[in-house]
């Protein structure tokens, strides 16, 4: 996916373009690396791929801050009010999600499956509110509920369980031929992105069948993470049942335990979590501050009570560290100088600006042609 221009959203609340580039770098960057993990020869499990595995998550989670923070989605808006630019960020708790699914070397398998669902269920819950998809959402039902359906399926006549499973067949079968159409249709419109004069309802076009796309692949993987959670189920009895001698709790002494992954979906405040990202009560969902309190204790992100806000840098920059921390004072202080000695270059650059303001609004840009 290329890397576009800025959000047509104001990133507001104080941001400028700039920061909306570098959201959108971050996202290309991510996904790219995504595509890379996806295509790799390496098996799954190996060094290379599991620390590719988790950096494209640490940016994919960064760019779900972003996101979150400037209310980029919001519950009362139409899919037509969402600028091209935005359609790809549907994609972040698809794109979370099958990242988790691909950690491997943890103990607590069923724990990563859960966190899954919950990306999943989030991804397709947003597409259904914006009217981007009518797939029916498989239910993620806990453990117990899970056995009482089973029990239920158990008692029924087997004429109906027949039928269940000819339904389920041609659903997957139809939901095939419309995955197998969407890849069609994708690898005709992404020949047409690197064309600088693209059209922006082709642009839009493209993205949303890649939403699409994903929603199909999405509802698959979640019906597979279904089966898996019965089988770990049934895998933890039996270990229930003939692993209680001394040797076995032994074993479980010397497992290491890892701190627990946990899901960052798209949403600021706890009244947004209720709405998306429902998953399991024992298993919690970061809301946006929640994240960021996470990985300033965590010390990947600077602690704002300790660091003057004079000298403070975007987060894009802290989680990339491409920047060195003082390269804006350094700016600054040139600028200054500039200035003072009546740089005619500066002042050629200045007056430039000047021109463009005067010509060019703040707010126009994308608009779809509305007048």
């Amino acid at each position: 996916m290329t890397s576009e221009g800025g959000l047509s959203k104001d990133l507001s609340h104080g941001k400028d373009k700039s920061d909306a580039a570098t959201l959108s770098e971050l996202f290309d960057n991510a996904f790219e690396l995504f595509n890379s993990i996806s295509n790799a020869a390496e098996p799954t499990n190996s060094p290379k791929v599991q620390l590719d595995v988790k950096r494209a998550m640490h940016m994919f989670e960064d760019a779900t801050r972003l996101v979150s923070m400037v209310d980029m989605f919001s519950d009362n808006e139409t899919f037509e009010e969402v600028a091209t630019e935005n359609i790809k960020y549907f994609l972040l708790p698809a794109l979370l999600g099958k990242l988790t699914n691909q950690i491997c070397g943890t103990n607590d398998r069923m724990h990563l499956v859960k966190v899954a669902e919950i990306y999943f269920v989030d991804f397709l819950k947003r597409l259904k509110a914006y009217g981007l998809t009518n797939v029916e959402i498989p239910d993620i039902d806990s453990t117990d509920e899970k056995k009482k359906e089973d029990n239920r399926h158990l008692q029924e006549s087997s004429p109906r369980m027949l039928q269940e499973m000819v339904t389920n067949r041609n659903a997957k079968l139809q939901r095939y031929q419309q995955e197998k159409d969407l890849e069609s249709r994708l690898n005709t419109l992404k020949k047409n992105l690197d064309n600088t004069n693209i059209d922006d309802e082709i642009k839009r076009d493209y993205f949303v069948t890649l939403v699409k796309l994903y929603a199909m692949r999405i509802v698959e993987d979640l019906n597979l993470l279904k089966t898996e959670k019965s089988i770990l189920e049934g895998m933890k009895g039996m270990e229930s049942m003939h692993g209680s001698g001394a040797e076995a709790q032994r074993t479980h002494k010397h497992k290491t335990t890892a701190p627990k992954l946990q899901p960052i979906i798209i949403t600021r405040d706890e009244v947004q979590k209720k709405v998306f990202g429902a998953g399991y009560p024992s298993l919690p969902v970061l809301t946006v501050q929640e994240f960021y309190e996470k990985r300033v204790k965590d010390g990947d992100w600077p602690d704002p009570s300790q660091h003057n806000a004079t000298h403070s840098r975007c987060l894009q920059d802290t989680a990339n560290k491409d920047e060195n921390k003082d390269s804006e004072d350094d700016e600054a202080v040139l600028k200054e100088e500039m200035e003072e000695k009546d740089d005619p270059e500066h002042l050629e650059r200045a007056r430039a600006m000047d021109e463009y303001k005067d010509t060019h609004r703040r707010g126009w840009g994308n608009r779809y042609n509305r007048s």
